[in-house]
């Protein structure tokens, strides 16, 4: 971590070394006052760098795509307009800024601590500027937690109507390379091995269903009731109650 004199003591205390030298290998934070950003010191002059924004173009391209996409097939928002929606792998938070926006109301889980970080940054510059968008208060919890573990933890009785994955994978061959943004989360995240345990625990918490966003070419994690597909990636949905 990167920061200013003063920031120090606060990332400190969350267990976020401080130094003022960016290091010689590997991902870094910098913490400045245009928020907090992802760096690589393998790129060139460490490049520009990843800063997390709910209001981007490509947020702003899925929500325009209203409830008749693909993602809001799958998750159901055309009969249930307010479902209550789990995202249990928040990644980069496009999906759960989408459904938001859709008019899910969306608690996010997102067990990787930079990530966590980037979205909880993202979350309240965005909740500070003025004028911010109204599906802003759709988003209504963003929890660092491992999602397998936190439900779990959790009364049997669903609090989730829909539960939605989207697990790192190894990506298909393909012939465009990935945007900066999934490349870099792919080596910061890697892959997540735990994702057919995710789902059996996700399925024994949803109220009507559960949602995992796949490669359009992937094998399911498990026969699905019913499959929503788009070009590039697959919804495979699994029934779970009225």
């Amino acid at each position: 971590m990167i920061c200013a004199d003063d920031r120090r003591a606060y990332w400190t205390a969350l267990g976020w070394p401080c130094r003022r030298l960016a290091p010689d290998t590997g991902f870094y934070l910098v913490d400045d006052t245009h928020g907090l950003t992802l760096r690589n010191a393998a790129a060139r002059d460490h490049g520009r760098g990843l800063r997390l924004d709910l209001g981007d173009a490509e947020i702003a391209r899925r929500i325009a795509s209203g409830r008749r996409s693909p993602l809001a097939q799958a998750i159901g928002l055309r009969r249930h307009r307010e479902p209550r929606l789990l995202d249990t792998t928040c990644g980069l938070g496009r999906d759960s800024a989408t459904l938001a926006a859709l008019g899910a109301r969306v608690t996010a889980l997102e067990r990787h601590p930079v990530l966590h970080a980037l979205l909880d940054d993202a979350l309240t510059r965005a909740r500070a500027e003025p004028g911010g968008p109204q599906w802003l208060a759709n988003w209504q919890t963003l929890v660092h937690a491992d999602a397998i573990r936190w439900l779990e933890a959790r009364p049997a009785a669903p609090a989730f109507d829909v539960i939605y994955i989207d697990p790192m994978f190894a990506a298909p061959r393909r012939k465009a390379a990935p945007q900066k943004a999934l490349a870099w989360l792919n080596a910061l995240v890697g892959i997540d091995i735990d994702a057919d345990r995710l789902l059996a625990a996700a399925c024994s918490r949803a109220g009507r269903q559960v949602v995992v966003k796949q490669h359009a070419r992937a094998q399911p994690l498990a026969l699905p009731d019913r499959q929503v597909r788009a070009k590039a990636v697959r919804f495979d949905i699994y029934l779970t109650g009225g």
